[in-house]
């Protein structure tokens, strides 16, 4: 959904807070005592991560314009790039997309392919439902 993301590899709350304080990040968290710690955190009403995506979506509602701008493996920003540029394992994406996304940090590609659809249904769905 475009959004600017990192889950911290913290050990302990303490840290995680000086990350979020280092990189100016929005805390959230289903713990109420640790979001009572930090002012910019959010504490998340919901177990269920659709429900959570929804709140978080009320508060800061999505641009569709960057909705698969990010790298869901590293959160990295994707680059547009001719398909021409993928290897020989990629020759029916290729055939099928002029330009796709390419991650540099990941070195992985993405295009709309089967799954780009449901994607959206289902973000539909949750932002709707």
């Amino acid at each position: 959904m475009g959004y600017d993301t990192s889950y911290p590899g913290c050990q302990n709350d303490t840290d995680i807070l000086k990350k979020c304080i280092a990189e100016n990040r929005i805390l959230l968290t289903r713990d109420y005592e640790f979001y009572k710690r930090y002012s910019r955190s959010i504490f998340l009403d919901s177990p269920y991560f659709k429900l959570q995506i929804k709140q978080i979506a009320q508060m800061f509602p999505p641009e569709m314009k960057l909705f698969f701008s990010r790298c869901p493996i590293c959160n990295g920003l994707l680059e547009e790039v001719c398909s021409d540029r993928m290897g020989e394992e990629f020759e029916s994406v290729k055939s099928r997309f002029r330009m796709v996304k390419y991650c540099p940090y990941c070195n992985k590609y993405y295009w709309k392919g089967s799954h780009y659809e449901k994607i959206l249904l289902e973000i539909d769905s949750i932002l709707k439902g």
